[in-house]
């Protein structure tokens, strides 16, 4: 739940001790809140799968207005940086960077996996597996002990059908195991046969509570500078660029070359 921002950044800040907007959109929820001094002062929580670019701004504005605020008023905004999906991570980031670029605000990106873990940790014994859905068969995964919340293994992608995956891994442990995210209720079935001995979580868990992203808010670094967005896999489009650029009568290398630039230009 760190920002990109090391220790060796020269505009790396401390937390700001003020006013903080929070957004996530990492996957069907859009989530916004308002907190003071680590207070939550209010929130916003939209189920808009595919359609947070209809709802981000009407959200940011109302949430704002409330408080007869500006942009410039804030202290800093956080924004969870990934896994997640491509175009509602992309539109958070560059949306936040947007609004901090303007107002000269520092801001700090947020983990998604162990915001998640951050929730049911406390209550828990053991490990703590994390699997939200990436599309595709695939799920992102990532292991904690709790309730430490110590990471056990790197943040990784997978596909849940494969035959020796990280769930195999898990089974193979002796310590008790609890499961959650979106990963398992789309692929229960898998889950129940592979960990027939994980206890799987209420999907009350399944995304960040106002709370938790407060929390993530106030251990973050901040830094004046473009948040680096956590991508576990390529985009749609990266991964059927031969077949897109075909169709449209383009060089593939150009396309590639043209995406790379892209990438640059957006970091």
């Amino acid at each position: 739940m760190t920002s990109t921002a090391s220790s060796s950044d020269p505009g790396r800040t401390r937390t700001p001790a003020g006013l903080l907007l929070i957004l996530n959109s990492a996957e069907e929820r859009l989530q916004l809140c308002l907190a003071k001094e680590g207070r939550l002062l209010a929130h916003q929580d939209w189920v808009v799968p595919g359609q947070a670019m209809r709802h981000l701004a009407p959200a940011l504005d109302r949430i704002l207005a409330a408080f007869d605020l500006r942009i410039s008023d804030l202290d800093g905004i956080a924004c969870v940086r990934g896994p997640g999906g491509f175009t509602g991570l992309r539109l958070c980031l560059a949306t936040a960077y947007g609004l901090v670029f303007e107002a000269g605000l520092p801001m700090a990106g947020l983990d998604y996996l162990p915001l998640l873990a951050s929730g049911p940790a406390p209550l828990l014994r053991g490990r703590l597996a994390v699997l939200t859905h990436a599309r595709h068969g695939l799920v992102h995964v990532q292991v904690f002990s709790v309730p430490d919340l110590i990471a056990l293994s790197a943040p990784q992608i997978m596909f849940i059908q494969a035959p020796v995956d990280a769930l195999d891994l898990l089974a193979e442990a002796q310590t008790p195991l609890f499961v959650l995210g979106s990963g398992v209720r789309r692929n229960m079935l898998r889950i129940a046969e592979t960990l027939a001995h994980a206890v799987i979580l209420n999907p009350a868990w399944d995304h960040p509570r106002p709370e938790q992203l407060i929390q993530a808010a106030q251990a973050a670094c901040f830094a004046h500078a473009p948040i680096e967005p956590l991508y576990l896999r390529g985009s749609d489009a990266e991964d059927n660029l031969e077949a897109i650029a075909l169709k449209c009568g383009l060089d593939l290398q150009e396309v590639r070359q043209r995406l790379i630039a892209g990438k640059e230009d957006l970091l």
